[in-house]
């Protein structure tokens, strides 16, 4: 407890002061002590008490009240703040839990208990004892609601005190089967003397939202499309509510990621989905729901871009040494037939596996070979967030293209390759696995990219809420329960097919070009030229033997 406040606020003298029996007193206090007792000391190890009235006679009852607390209570962690609406002061700080004393609305207004949500994300909640005339406490207990649900405090619970000495606690519950986002006020508890009527003080009001709409924002990029609907689909399914989506613009195909996420923080919608990554620069504007997926960012080769040339294929079996001691020992005839038996057997299999070049393996190498690296902007973004990965990019030549699309990046690469002069095309594209995969499977190109095993980091796949949303931790419940089923994990392998992107034997790509068969042209011309050579020296022999 906060000593020094509480000394201040015993301390303090109040004029006009409301007097009203000790027995009733007792009462309130006693609900107070066992809402502490039941609920916030069970969940938190402390909580926020804050007094904040407008008229002397509430202040000095709330003293009484809080005189009572301290004598019933054996041990009671709290912060308590005192808030003079004359002399507002702010008090920075984490309030996840908070029990609010006031004597109207524009007490609790004053507050300004909203202003202190935006600092974390985990679950609020706020028990209200309002303290007013009985004619004024409906008008007032609206106006708190309203102004809960307005700023997302779906966790929001009012207490009162009639003059007859009842206690009874309301809430407000916005999705219902008769209105949709409306504030409609009930009770839910009163307090019978020794406890309160009901154990559950909280209770759910967004288990069940009695198919009301919710507007989504969603961008429809292939391959995480098909996962995400599911997704949203389920959540629709077990949570009752409909999805109305939000339709852009005719001149605009594709929101791209920034204009999503602006839109909602304007509040045109009430979620986003469409491979959306999580990123701590957007916490301080927009909540992220527990990620549903991570996908991997990898670097990937065109492997037709480092296919073994005739040269390489005809020297390949062996290395340059067993080559010259071929050259040493070319007359030991049974030597050189195991050796001839062993380069067919190696030669066939070069032409049939379809042996290609030493291919990097971290990224490292790939800076070292000089390599030019292609990706879009939003991946271009992930990768100047980490400090290692940008020293290690900033080394090497990259292309960022301007479309947020990871298939685009596919087709930049293809491109380039053909574009390059180059025999071996140093150039390599980075792009999540599942687009990788799926893009193989789409064109028919299985076995026609070489990934590289070290990866280049994971991308938390998220759904945004608006900042502070009432449905984030409801959200946050299902997608956990849904992960720990491994449905999540059973829709991304329906994205694309590991054993046909490693396929080798399907691949297609096996034309012979003109450059395939020049070491054959080479290897005729030579023995043509030598059979030639032989054929000219026989005949200028037998020519001199004749003429001797």
């Amino acid at each position: 407890m906060n000593i020094s406040s509480l000394l201040q606020f015993e301390s303090m003298h109040y004029h006009g002061a409301q007097t009203q029996s000790m027995i009733i007193n007792r009462f309130v206090a006693n609900s107070l002590r066992v809402f502490i007792e039941d609920f916030y000391q069970r969940i938190a190890p402390s909580f926020m008490l804050i007094i904040s009235c407008r008229r002397p006679s509430p202040m000095n009852f709330y003293r009484n009240i809080m005189q009572l607390l301290y004598e019933s209570v054996d041990t009671m962690i709290l912060q308590l703040v005192h808030h003079n609406h004359s002399q507002p002061q702010r008090l920075d700080g984490l309030r996840l839990h908070n029990l609010l004393l006031v004597d109207s609305l524009q007490a609790l207004l004053d507050i300004e208990i909203h202003t202190y949500t935006t600092q974390h994300d985990a679950s609020k909640y706020y028990f209200i004892f309002l303290q007013q005339r009985d004619a004024l406490i409906p008008a007032d207990m609206l106006g708190v609601f309203e102004y809960c649900w307005r700023h997302q405090l779906i966790n929001c619970n009012v207490m009162t005190q009639s003059s007859r000495g009842e206690v009874i606690m309301h809430t407000y519950f916005p999705y219902e089967a008769l209105h949709c986002s409306t504030v409609v006020q009930r009770q839910i508890n009163r307090f019978l003397g020794s406890a309160w009527q009901h154990g559950d003080y909280f209770p759910a009001k967004l288990h069940n939202l009695h198919q009301c709409p919710l507007q989504v924002l969603q961008r429809a990029v292939s391959p995480f499309l098909g996962l995400e609907e599911r997704l949203l689909q389920l959540l629709a399914r077990r949570m009752n509510f409909s999805i109305r989506l939000v339709h852009h613009n005719q001149s605009v195909q594709l929101w791209t990621e920034q204009q999503v996420l602006q839109l909602l923080q304007q509040r045109h919608a009430h979620l986003a989905i469409g491979y959306l990554r999580k990123r701590m620069r957007h916490a301080g504007n927009l909540s992220a729901v527990f990620p549903h997926y991570s996908s991997r960012l990898e670097c990937c080769l065109l492997l037709s871009a480092y296919n073994l040339n005739s040269f390489d294929i005809l020297r390949f079996p062996f290395q340059p040494l067993t080559w010259l001691w071929q050259l040493l020992y070319v007359n030991w005839l049974g030597f050189t037939l195991l050796i001839r038996a062993m380069y067919s057997a190696l030669f066939y299999h070069l032409l049939r596996q379809q042996v290609h070049q030493r291919l990097p393996r971290t990224l490292a190498e790939l800076g070292e070979g000089s390599y030019t690296a292609v990706m879009n902007r939003i991946t271009a973004l992930d990768v100047r967030e980490v400090s290692s990965l940008q020293a290690l990019f900033g080394n090497m030549h990259t292309i960022v293209i301007g479309s947020e699309l990871e298939r685009d990046v596919i087709q930049q690469l293809d491109a380039r390759v053909q574009q390059l002069q180059q025999e071996h095309p140093r150039i390599f594209a980075v792009l999540s696995r599942q687009t990788l995969l799926h893009v193989a499977e789409e064109t028919h190109k299985p076995g026609a990219y070489y990934v590289l095993p070290q990866h280049v980091l994971d991308q938390q796949l998220a759904i945004y809420l608006q900042k502070d949303s009432h449905l984030l931790h409801q959200f946050d419940e299902l997608i956990m329960a849904i992960q720990a089923v491994g449905l999540i994990n059973y829709w991304a392998g329906q994205l694309g097919s590991e054993r046909y992107f490693r396929s080798t034997f399907m691949l297609s790509d096996r034309r012979l070009r003109q450059p395939d068969l020049w070491a054959i042209y080479v290897i005729a011309g030579i023995c043509y030229a030598l059979a030639t050579l032989v054929f000219l020296a026989e005949l200028g022999l037998a020519r001199w033997r004749r003429s001797n």
